[in-house]
């Protein structure tokens, strides 16, 4: 057997065949909550986390949470696959990205490199992307900067934008978000969310224009509101999966930029959320795809039906005020508890066939 499949390949290459890749890549977005460095930084108010801050955040509670976000990517694959890309909400800069590489395993199992934004959040949190060297090829990244024209006081943190190639040869455009926050009520801070989705669906139409069905985008981060609210659903027009699924879309006349949101399950033994706030669950965390990934045939593609809330028991705790157990959090208000994050990630899978030469 072993003889046959070397003459098979001997004959493909004699040939000028390309060889085919096929593998699955996995895709998260994760708040992991508040992953500060131990240093002050004078232009930002992160007080709070220093060792002799409210919120007491010592080298030992730091070297805890990189381990234990370290923890959470590691299951979230398989013992010889870490997830592909991941998208990191609230994290403070570039440093702590480089010591959770470096005071982990991730770093020398995984082959991670990132990219991370530089933004004008008061408080210095940024967004993220982790991505694994051999199944993404960086192409550029941007920052969009959040400029309100109606209010030109606030200040938050910005959009990332990273472009790359994937095995299949695929492009691949993906935006990491944190939108505003919903202080100040959801219905007094919405308009802020809408002027960042406005910005967002301008951005995915010009990288999806005059493309080929070889170009994709992925919107991945934490919405702060469920993918029903205006701005998901009305500014970025993003529709949920259909139950008809990749058969349905095909025969929807829907635009070629159309955006969709891919629904985690709910079945029996997974989280009825993301979030959860007082005993009510919300779905913050959202990942949305252009319909380019949705088909059925080459290429890159979602994997109808992957789309999950990613639970483990180590990454909750029971509560009163929840039958199923809500995330185990690393503060409460400036008490330490010493867990994960406020946050469970979500994640799916994208199926990659094709070879990286072929023309986009």
């Amino acid at each position: 057997m072993r003889r046959l499949i070397l003459l098979t390949l001997y004959l493909l290459l004699g040939a000028g065949m390309p060889l085919v890749a096929q593998r699955e890549l996995i895709v998260m977005s994760y708040n992991v909550e508040n992953l500060f460095d131990l240093e002050d930084h004078p232009q930002r108010a992160d007080d709070e986390f220093l060792p002799e801050g409210s919120h007491r955040w010592t080298k030992a509670r730091y070297e805890r949470k990189l381990h234990q976000i370290a923890e959470v990517l590691s299951s979230a694959g398989s013992p010889t696959h870490f997830p592909d890309l991941v998208a990191l909400v609230e994290v403070e800069n570039a440093g702590v990205l480089r010591d959770l590489l470096s005071h982990t395993a991730l770093g020398a199992q995984a082959g991670y490199a990132f990219a991370v934004t530089e933004g004008e959040d008061p408080r210095g949190i940024n967004v993220a992307l982790l991505y694994r060297r051999d199944s993404f090829t960086p192409l550029g990244r941007r920052e969009l900067p959040l400029h309100f024209p109606f209010d030109s006081t606030k200040r938050t943190r910005p959009i990332l934008e990273v472009s790359g190639l994937v095995p299949s040869g695929d492009t691949l455009h993906l935006y990491v978000c944190h939108l505003p926050s919903r202080r100040g009520g959801a219905r007094q801070s919405e308009r802020y969310r809408r002027y960042a989705c406005e910005l967002l669906r301008e951005q995915t139409r010009c990288r999806l224009e005059g493309s080929s069905g070889r170009t994709h985008v992925l919107i991945l981060g934490d919405f702060n509101g469920d993918p029903e609210e205006p701005a998901t659903r009305e500014t970025l027009g993003a529709r949920p999966y259909p139950e008809g699924g990749a058969d349905s879309i095909a025969r929807d006349s829907c635009r070629w930029d159309q955006l969709y949101e891919l629904s985690p399950r709910r079945g029996a033994g997974e989280p009825p959320g993301s979030y959860c706030f007082r005993g009510v669950w919300s779905q913050l965390d959202q990942i949305l795809a252009s319909r380019s990934l949705l088909g059925t045939e080459g290429g890159l593609r979602y994997v109808e039906g992957s789309a999950e809330i990613f639970y483990r028991p180590f990454m909750g705790q029971t509560s009163v005020s929840s039958p199923f157990p809500v995330p185990f959090r690393t503060y409460g208000g400036a008490f330490w508890r010493g867990g994960y994050s406020d946050h469970y990630p979500i994640r799916i899978r994208l199926w990659c066939e094709g070879d990286r030469g072929r023309s986009k």
